[in-house]
């Protein structure tokens, strides 16, 4: 083999690597992009899901309010409040849940950053 041809399979295998290293490289940041949208819509999904709550708890307060305004006796006030005081511990109850659920779907979406992009590889490989 020719001095020209080992320098031309050399340029060759160079081009080659460079094309690998790119597309590798790409490969990465689109497994990146995918890890952070999956972070972002976790985050979106428990904050809508939140604000539902507290929108719920603004009806029912506002829906208590005007029972205990209309209740004519010491007996139905009394019932009003143990009935409020049910559906919050209810509430409490689903909240612990949720925090609980939200968290593992976000942490473990945001873990996809310590990893390679998601691959499941971690890092140095």
């Amino acid at each position: 083999m020719t001095q020209q041809e080992e320098r031309q399979g050399d340029r060759a295998d160079a081009a080659r690597m460079a094309t690998e290293f790119v597309a590798e490289g790409n490969r990465r940041m689109e497994d990146f992009a995918g890890a952070q949208s999956e972070f972002w819509d976790k985050l979106q999904n428990s904050n809508r899901k939140w604000l539902d709550r507290m929108q719920n708890e603004a009806t029912m307060a506002a829906d208590f309010a005007s029972r205990l305004t209309a209740a004519r006796s010491l007996t139905e006030t009394a019932s009003l409040f143990q009935n409020w005081t049910a559906k919050h511990m209810e509430m409490a109850a689903e909240d612990a849940r949720r925090v609980i659920a939200d968290t593992q779907d976000i942490l473990a979406a945001g873990a996809r950053f310590w990893t390679n992009g998601g691959d499941g590889k971690g890092r140095g490989h």
